[in-house]
């Protein structure tokens, strides 16, 4: 790298090409190796989703006559004069980009940094390599108000091997769960020995799911605590500001500097989530770069403050604002909600989709979310006319709970059908095969102006999939984004039917209040799930002080950390699904 300099590489491509996602990691390496954090930090940033910006930009799908197009690729001047599609952003307008995002929220930027061999592999090859990490922290918890506020860069090395593991190398665990979650549901594995039961498989699979989670957590080592939100009660809110003034206090005696200050203080606000080697790897870490005596001296402050401020013990649900994630391709498939479970946790494949979506729904959003009012819902039930027993349930429940909800059951929506409901409804909820993208054009998708939330309980419905070589991976989802819809639920891999129709209830149920008065004081959480799977409508019986652990609530990512507690289904379902956009709250249930 030292005969490199970020500067002196030459321009990168504006061709739509995933190239240009290697290009800039590149140039974000460099710069790093050079010291410049702003242009390492800038780079990163403008790698994820670099091709795909031009791909869903309005300039790069603007129509014109055929006939002109044809003209012009005869006279061999297609090309000549166009303008690059985009518009290049520099560090002060990542800034402003950033400085425009509700204070409530935490955006944190996940992504692998830059390998020599990207452009000799091919996707899967790429996800499985093991590959140092960078986490970019865009907004957060100001711990040194007063102080200009830039995004906070820390690199990781890549998680250690584990020899003996069925899978030694992290990134071959994590990007190997859908598979195995497929093969595990499948009843005719090939694979599985004579007397491996569906049973064990499936066992094996929530085995590896778990495992995976605990891997992530025990490499994030302290920085785990980066995935807290702001605390939301003025409880918490007084306990950070106590751990604020000691910890500042601290570096003021020891002159450390603010970005230290601000590094230790930001992982400090939870103390009570980290055992005593987690504050150790912090006060050695490279980031501080603190002599012995003053690495222990902060390691005794860091115990102490977790000894005397976090004597109560804590709820075990969260109680914070918005995480806001940004998701390098290459990671995408794990699931970082299951870091803290109960954390209100959305995600995006780059800052620019993130900052457009903000920008289109900007008026709607109030102390950092999406407000609606759930009135005007539209469900499609089982398209592909093969779901029989998943039409029958959903049927039954649908017209028990939502009576006036609007249904297309049993047979696909038309295109033009399909495209009023998305422009018109508050709610869209699909429930089949998919992710609804075969009802509609996706170039037709992207002249839409989305206002709806939208859940897609399907098999893989918001997952990623490589298209060759050189270009980006792309999911459904991204067309839904791209053409405004704020909010978008779906999921990372195979679903089962039952589990995922409980799971659908569980969330939509609790979310948007049942329209049958005679439910008013009733709980979807309380069904009975073995009468149900058998076609009965039925409640069980609890005493008035039971405590279900998914409750009606307005907020919807409240609501998925709560259904990720809900042990009665299996893991791979509570943490498969994910919200691929904006936080969204539901302004009839308040």
């Amino acid at each position: 790298m030292d005969e490199l300099s970020a500067d002196k590489l030459s321009a990168p491509s504006t061709e739509n090409t995933g190239l240009l996602s290697w290009e800039y990691k590149l140039r974000a390496t460099v710069a790093l190796d050079e010291g410049n954090t702003r242009n390492a930090i800038l780079y990163q940033t403008k790698s994820l989703g670099a091709s795909k910006q031009q791909k869903y930009s309005q300039a790069s799908r603007q129509c014109g006559d055929l006939e002109d197009l044809i003209r012009k690729v005869i006279k061999g001047d297609a090309n000549k004069g166009q303008q690059p599609s985009t518009t290049p952003i520099d560090y002060d307008d990542l800034c402003k980009r950033c400085n425009e995002l509700p204070n409530e929220w935490t955006v944190i930027q996940i992504a692998k940094e830059y390998t020599p061999l990207a452009t000799t592999m091919v996707h899967e090859e790429l996800l499985r390599e093991s590959t140092p990490i960078w986490l970019t922290v865009f907004r957060c918890s100001d711990p040194c108000e007063g102080a200009p506020f830039e995004p906070i860069l820390i690199p990781l090395d890549a998680p250690a091997s584990r020899p003996g593991a069925k899978y030694p190398n992290y990134f071959e665990h994590i990007t190997s769960i859908p598979a195995e979650v497929r093969n595990g549901i499948v009843s005719t594995n090939e694979s599985a020995t004579a007397s491996e039961t569906l049973a064990d498989r499936l066992e094996a699979v929530e085995q590896q799911i778990s495992s995976a989670v605990q891997r992530t957590i025990e490499w994030l080592g302290p920085w785990v605590n980066l995935f807290v939100g702001k605390f939301r009660s003025p409880k918490d809110q007084k306990l950070e500001s106590e751990i604020y003034n000691a910890i500042e206090e601290f570096c003021v005696h020891n002159r450390i500097s603010r970005s230290g200050q601000r590094l230790v203080s930001l992982v400090a606000r939870r103390l009570d989530l980290l055992d005593e080697y987690q504050l150790f790897e912090l006060c050695a870490c490279e980031q501080l770069d603190l002599e012995d005596a003053k690495v222990d001296a902060l390691y005794t402050l860091l115990v102490s403050l977790k000894r005397t401020k976090f004597r109560e013990a804590k709820d075990e649900r969260l109680n914070c604002y918005p995480v806001v994630l940004i998701v390098d391709e290459l990671l995408d498939v794990m699931p970082w909600e299951m870091v803290h479970p109960t954390a209100e946790v959305c995600r995006f494949a780059s800052l620019s989709t993130l900052s457009e979506l903000y920008r289109a729904h900007a008026k709607r959003i109030k102390n950092g979310y999406f407000t609606l009012a759930a009135k005007k819902c539209f469900t499609i039930i089982n398209p592909d006319k093969n779901l029989d027993k998943m039409s029958a349930r959903l049927q039954m429940y649908y017209k028990e709970w939502y009576p006036d909800f609007e249904l297309l059951i049993d047979q696909p929506p038309k295109e033009s059908e399909f495209g009023d409901v998305l422009n018109t409804s508050d709610v869209l909820i699909y429930n089949g095969h998919g992710s609804g993208l075969q009802f509609m054009n996706g170039e037709t998708m992207l002249q839409r102006d989305i206002n709806c939330v939208t859940f897609l309980f399907g098999c893989d419905s918001v997952r990623l999939y490589s298209n060759g070589l050189f270009t980006e991976m792309t999911g459904t989802h991204m067309y839904y984004n791209a053409a405004h819809c704020p909010t978008v639920i779906g999921a990372l891999w195979v679903l089962t039917d039952l589990f995922t129709d409980i799971y659908s209830m569980l969330l939509v149920g609790n979310w948007i209040p049942s329209t049958n008065p005679a439910y008013a004081k009733q709980n979807i959480a309380s069904l009975d799930t073995v009468a149900f799977k058998a076609g009965k409508w039925q409640f069980n019986k609890q005493s008035s002080s039971a405590k279900l652990s998914v409750r009606k609530h307005s907020n919807l990512l409240r609501l998925m950390g709560d259904c990720r507690l809900f042990y009665q289904l299996p893991q791979r379902i509570r943490c498969a699904l994910v919200c691929r956009g904006l936080p969204a709250i539901n302004e009839a249930c308040i």
